[in-house]
């Protein structure tokens, strides 16, 4: 197979997998749970110099629902928190203390408390279920049509190629194309289909959350009304 050929399948291979992988990064900064790809787009001002973040903080997870940035610096939270509200408001900010182990000069360690950022996942409730199902919709289709934009415009060139490879070469070439765009398709769905679920699973969480409120509300009425029947005194029968 002539070398032109075999670049511009190679060209082809590269885009679709950028696609799919440029999907996979935008679901992850559309955030149900923690994760850390999402922390990236972070860039706090540091004596006004934008810093990436793990340069100015220690990142950490307390479960899959919240991370835990503790700033090498103290003077630093501040501008860490304005940045985290810039890349991702919806984030719920706190700032809580925690201790850890310093080393001391004698080679022993000191315990001493610091404060620490809390960040908290939003709940995926009503409003937020939707807004997160149209959004990844939208990057899957999105990454859809470029896929099959990309597979256009290397017909055209693998036409224009075509004069100068064998019948056998073609049809190697055609079921090599088959494939690839199998193996990319598939991976595009299973990657939406992942984020889709994560979404789902998420928002049946917050409906569990909002019925045990629920019921903890009726329980408590019904205790109420019970306190209130129990204090009522009942007139004696007339003798």
């Amino acid at each position: 197979m002539r070398r032109a050929t075999i670049y511009e399948y190679d060209k082809l291979a590269e885009k679709l997998s950028n696609y799919v992988a440029a999907m996979g990064f935008r679901f992850m900064d559309l955030c149900v749970k923690a994760e850390p790809v999402a922390l990236l787009s972070v860039t706090p001002l540091i004596e006004g110099e934008p810093n990436k973040l793990e340069d100015c903080a220690e990142i950490g997870k307390t479960d899959d629902y919240h991370f835990m940035l503790i700033p090498t610096y103290d003077e630093d939270m501040w501008p860490i928190q304005k940045a985290v509200m810039a890349a991702h408001p919806e984030f719920e900010q706190k700032i809580e203390t925690t201790e850890v182990d310093v080393p001391e000069d004698n080679s022993t360690t000191k315990t001493r408390k610091v404060a620490y950022l809390l960040l908290t996942m939003p709940e995926v409730d009503d409003d937020r279920f939707d807004l997160l199902k149209n959004s990844v919709k939208a990057i899957y289709d999105n990454c859809k049509a470029k896929m099959e934009e990309a597979n256009v415009d290397s017909k055209r060139k693998f036409a224009e190629l075509a004069a100068g490879e064998t019948p056998e070469n073609l049809k190697i070439l055609n079921d090599e194309i088959d494939k690839l765009n199998e193996e990319w398709s598939t991976q595009r769905d299973k990657v939406y289909q992942e984020k889709m679920t994560e979404i789902q699973s998420a928002y049946t969480r917050w409906l569990g959350g909002m019925a045990r409120q629920e019921v903890e509300h009726l329980h408590n009425e019904d205790a109420r009304g019970t306190e209130a029947t129990s204090g009522i005194k009942m007139p004696k029968p007339e003798e």
